[in-house]
């Protein structure tokens, strides 16, 4: 087979969704990305214990309306049941600076406060019995150092009145469970599955579908792997399909129809193009603020390790352009990407490794922080849960266990951790991550960090 017979039969093995750039989760994965051995023995371990079996102890069964928890007690302890001091004021910031969801923060002037987090959900339909803000947002005061928390304004849906409770009012523990539900909504939506699956998602499509012989394989092909089928898999659980509530919709007030939107809204807003963690940074020094030193040590990290594969192997990248070439016109034509934020093409070497950069630090320390960390955080119903309701409903306990279970089961398989991997790239990287190491933790461990997207 040539090269050009080659990569039209990849095209035909690849196919597009119709609405959004990613495979079409309808169709069959090509067998080259299909999950391996080595991926299905450590998610089996990970999620149904050593000897592959099933534990005893389960989740009830959503749709059954089960309300047993008998699985909660036996499950791994979280950060937050280990924390006597989870509902502290100084527990909330620091979670905003280091959960699930960071680089939330931004900066304002002329205000009380000089840090707030906003999140809106005027646009989206409500159970008729949940609960969630139309929007909601946190202030914080900058002390010195540190960040304290100075008050939380918020307005319901199907309520006119706009609340601003502060940590001397009677409900202000409630309005932070509520803070921290809307968070958790738009992390599982925005900062997980849009802002990193499907974000990778269409940069792999276009490069499964033209790259053949490019240099670049050796250098992406490890951060692509397992990516396709757990997208297949994990959106189909996590979000459903029309007719086919997945995770999240079950879970939260908002329909499946909602979720989708919010998960595509987001995919238009992201493109490698003058991309870095620096810029989205704090302005001012925070003692506590692991994650944007971590993410920028990470990008310092990456942007060396693509830029000595770029120079080993230039003459070889430019000989197979064409390949480049076709790739960029698929990110192109199937991008959904705002008008006003550009195109995703790759018109020169330059734009080629600043887009292998971004795939890299997304694929590895970007996903690796939002989704190892959501058992954290979601693993305590008393501390957050993904959705609110204002009466009892028979339906909470088998909610509680379901999210229990599911933020355990992401968390827990570490496959192809970027320390343990032995392939002749990586190991720059690895070695990198090992020298580098005390800038990168306390925010994550280095030995949890994955090599690409297969949870």
């Amino acid at each position: 087979m040539t090269v050009a017979e080659e990569r039209k039969a990849n095209q035909e093995k690849f196919i597009y969704a119709a609405d959004i750039p990613t495979f079409d989760v309808t169709k069959p994965l090509p067998p080259t990305v299909l999950p391996s051995l080595k991926w299905q023995y450590n998610f089996k371990c990970s999620v149904y214990g050593i000897g592959l079996v099933r534990p005893i102890i389960t989740a009830p069964n959503l749709k059954s309306g089960g309300t047993e928890l008998n699985a909660v007690p036996y499950l791994i302890p979280n950060l937050t049941r280990l924390r006597p001091d989870k509902f502290s004021d100084e527990f909330f910031v620091e979670r905003r600076l280091n959960g699930f969801s960071p680089g939330k923060l931004k900066r304002v002037e002329n205000q009380p406060w000089q840090y707030f987090i906003r999140y809106d959900f005027s646009d989206v339909t409500v159970d008729a019995n949940g609960i969630l803000p139309r929007f909601i947002e946190a202030r914080f005061c900058l002390d010195g150092q540190q960040l304290h928390v100075h008050s939380i304004e918020f307005s319901l849906h199907g309520e006119t009145e706009i609340k601003n409770l502060t940590p001397r009012d009677q409900d202000w523990e409630w309005a932070k469970k509520l803070f921290r539900c809307a968070e958790f909504v738009l992390h599982e939506t925005v900062a997980h599955l849009g802002g990193t699956h499907l974000n990778i998602d269409q940069y792999a499509m276009a490069y499964y579908r033209n790259v053949v012989n490019n240099p670049i394989v050796e250098l992406l092909e490890p951060h692509f792997e397992g990516l396709l089928s757990i997208n297949q898999q994990g959106l189909a659980e996590l979000v459903g399909t029309e007719g086919n509530e997945g995770v999240v919709p079950q879970l939260t007030v908002l329909n499946i129809q909602d979720t989708q939107r919010i998960l595509v809204a987001e995919l238009k807003t992201l493109t490698y193009r003058n991309w870095s963690p620096r810029t989205r940074t704090l302005p001012d020094y925070v003692a506590n603020n692991h994650y944007d030193r971590a993410a920028i040590a990470m990008w310092k990290i990456i942007n060396k390790y693509v830029k000595d594969f770029f120079d080993q192997n230039q003459a070889g990248i430019q000989e197979y352009w064409s390949e480049i070439t076709a790739m960029s016109k698929d990110l192109t034509a199937h991008s959904i990407l705002k008008p006003e934020l550009g195109i995703l093409d790759i018109k020169t070497l330059q734009d080629l490794r600043e887009m292998c950069v971004y795939v890299i630090y997304i694929s590895t320390f970007q996903h690796s922080w939002v989704n190892h960390k959501q058992y954290d955080d979601g693993g305590d119903i008393e501390y957050a849960t993904l959705g609110m309701w204002k009466e009892k409903d028979p339906m909470t306990a088998a909610r509680n266990a379901r999210q229990l279970t599911t933020t355990l089961n992401l968390t827990s398989v570490r496959h192809n951790p970027i320390m343990g991997v032995n392939l002749p790239v990586a190991n720059k990287l690895k070695e990198a991550l090992w020298e580098n190491r005390d800038q990168i933790q306390p925010g994550i461990a280095i030995d949890t960090i994955l090599m690409s997207i297969s949870i």
